[in-house]
């Protein structure tokens, strides 16, 4: 389980480091999930506190059920979010890396692969 938690906790990183570099576009493109101002900073902001804690629980030799709890729960919130936005067929960007990105089948597969992730730690917990 040690590569799953090494290759989840990875992608955060690279997450938080795009969402952290592009940190106004991130905030803004929340509206795209109705999450507007004085909302969308204090959202924004705990997103990337999350996955920042999650990613550092990764890396650490906390158990895998609490890393597995944070990864399912991060991966249903993204799988929500990208299937809401699907589903919707609005256009949105997804910024997930901080790199302005239309949310599209391949975005909705990563967040996919985080839940599966995040499943296997529980699974393997």
């Amino acid at each position: 389980m040690i590569i799953v938690r090494y290759t989840l906790g990875i992608v955060l990183v690279l997450a938080v480091a795009g969402k952290l570099r592009a940190f106004g576009a991130f905030r803004d493109g929340l509206g795209s999930f109705g999450l507007r101002p004085p909302i969308a900073p204090a959202a924004a902001a705990a997103i990337v506190a999350v996955e920042a804690l999650t990613a550092a629980a990764l890396f650490s030799p906390v158990p895998d059920l609490v890393v597995g709890v944070a990864g399912t729960l991060l991966g249903v919130a993204f799988t929500g979010a990208q299937t809401y936005l699907l589903i919707a067929g609005r256009p949105a960007s997804c910024q997930c890396f901080g790199v302005r990105e239309t949310v599209s089948g391949w975005t909705w597969v990563r967040a996919v692969l985080v839940l599966v992730m995040g499943l296997a730690l529980l699974g393997a917990a």
